[in-house]
């Protein structure tokens, strides 16, 4: 799946992981926040192309836009997430680059349907949770190596 454009179906990912369900209690808002924020971790780790899109009700103020290396869209008002993510496959020289995250079963027979591939939140959240484990392993290996490079007194050994 390396290489692949990850396009993330917001709501459906948002409403399917129990880390998310705190945030989403409080408010919309907290949720789609909680998701960016893990987002943004897994896309630290795992490169490449990650665009997050939400349905276009409710969009905050400053709506689309880049943040921390992801992606967040916002579809226009009365439109689904799935109908933009879809007209983006459709419309691509290139359906078989994308890898679409969403538990909603119709999206993910006309996703496939046009040339893409699906995952599903549960797949995607095993994916995610590795990368970060991946993330975590790594900083507590850097952090070893450097205990062992400073003496107790604080100079180099």
């Amino acid at each position: 799946m390396s290489g692949k454009h990850i396009l993330v179906d917001g709501y459906s990912i948002l409403h399917q992981w129990s880390e998310l369900k705190a945030a989403r209690t409080r408010s919309l808002a907290a949720g789609r926040q909680a998701l960016i924020h893990l987002l943004t971790q897994f896309h630290d780790g795992h490169g490449g192309c990650l665009t997050l899109v939400f349905d276009g009700r409710n969009v905050p103020r400053g709506g689309d836009g880049i943040r921390t290396g992801i992606q967040v869209l916002y579809s226009k008002e009365g439109q689904t997430a799935d109908a933009f993510i879809e007209r983006m496959i459709g419309q691509s020289t290139n359906p078989g680059h994308y890898l679409v995250a969403t538990d909603d079963h119709a999206e993910q027979m006309a996703v496939e349907g046009l040339g893409g591939e699906t995952i599903s939140a549960g797949g995607f959240h095993a994916m995610v949770q590795a990368e970060l484990k991946d993330i975590t392993q790594a900083m507590e290996e850097i952090s070893l190596k450097n205990r062992r490079f400073l003496r107790a007194d604080g100079s180099m050994g």
